[in-house]
């Protein structure tokens, strides 16, 4: 079935429709007009903003729980505070570094000096257990120095 343009508007306005009304109306110099629609996150937003508003209200409460509100807020506002300032202070006094570091330093340092005489020991005494069972000595600067001796003929392939 096909509907006419007639038809499609009356069933427009057949059919409740929201109202907005714009966040903001923006009037430009030239004349144009700018209107700006809040979005359903927005009102929602809004709606919290309202609801934690209403529950803070210190003027509606009684005494009691106005004094604890208030000491509540000053407390945590001297905290922060103190804390930010503490920040600030440590920064420009130059306490931000470990009190003891230089002790850790020396600390790691030692140790590491330690394991190298170790393992300078370990490698000294493994030698020295092998230098008995050797055979004979060769003298640092000879030809056979390291080398294992073979007649010239043999060496070269024909």
């Amino acid at each position: 079935m096909e509907i006419d343009g007639f038809q499609q508007l009356d069933l427009e306005k057949s059919v409740p429709s929201k109202k907005t009304t714009p966040k903001r109306i923006i009037h430009f110099v030239d004349g144009d007009i700018m209107e700006e629609y809040s979005t359903e996150e927005e009102e929602e937003e809004e709606k919290e903003e309202q609801s934690t508003n209403s529950t803070l209200d210190p003027s509606k409460l009684s005494w009691g729980p106005y004094l604890r509100f208030w000491a509540g807020r000053i407390a945590s506002t001297s905290f922060s505070t103190c804390e930010f300032l503490g920040g600030r202070f440590a920064v420009f006094f130059g306490l931000t570094q470990p009190k003891y570091q230089y002790v850790l330093n020396e600390f790691y340092r030692i140790q590491n000096k330690k394991s190298d005489n170790k393992s300078e020991r370990r490698g000294s005494k493994a030698q020295a257990a092998e230098v008995p069972n050797e055979k004979c000595h060769l003298e640092a600067g000879v030809q056979e120095y390291g080398t294992i001796q073979q007649d010239v003929t043999e060496a070269i392939p024909q």
